[in-house]
């Protein structure tokens, strides 16, 4: 399979783990709190395996955006990287039963990493400018999630981002875009 090959089913993954993450996350906020003391949590009961293959479909995704830019974005954009994909191996193992501070250090590494990314995508004037803005806006909003009362829906931009760096993936309008030549 050819490097654009990949990128642009790459694209694909992360345009439908975006629509499934926003999917299991408008199912998770309306879904009613529990009973009790403080604070009674929602149950993210019966969308965990719709959880992990959103999240293991925007790393495809995610490594395809790696794949395309990987020669312009230097070692901001590698670093953010390598922190996405931990912490998406951290939130597999959360998955599978791990205890539960490693799902906010997962959670956290995910989410640094895709600004890490977005950020170094802008600063090399990457085509992908508004794909890299909304992951950064979308994954700045979802470090403002909480399970409760309504800043449960800051979990929705991090899956519209998704879809639209998953979209100019796809559509082959992710390159470095030429830059400017001097003229004397």
């Amino acid at each position: 399979m050819s490097s654009s090959s990949f990128v642009r089913w790459g694209g694909l993954a992360a345009m439908v783990g975006g629509v499934l993450w926003m999917v299991v996350f408008t199912l998770f906020a309306s879904r009613p709190s529990g009973p009790g003391s403080a604070p009674p949590y929602r149950s993210f009961e019966g969308l965990y395996l719709p959880f992990l293959v959103s999240a293991v479909l925007i790393m495809a995704g995610l490594v395809a955006l790696h794949t395309n830019l990987r020669s312009i974005y230097g070692r901001l954009g590698m670093a953010g990287f390598v922190l996405a994909l931990v912490g998406v191996a951290v939130l597999v193992l959360v998955v599978s039963g791990a205890s539960w501070p490693w799902e906010r250090v997962g959670a956290f590494a995910v989410l640094l990493g895709s600004v890490l990314i977005g950020v170094a995508a802008l600063m090399v004037n990457a085509r992908l400018r508004w794909g890299a803005t909304a992951l950064v806006v979308g994954s700045l909003a979802f470090f403002l999630f909480d399970t409760e009362a309504a800043r449960v829906w800051f979990a929705l931009p991090y899956g519209g981002a998704w879809v639209l760096v998953g979209y100019l993936l796809r559509s082959g309008g992710v390159e470095a875009a030429p830059r400017p030549t001097r003229v004397r």
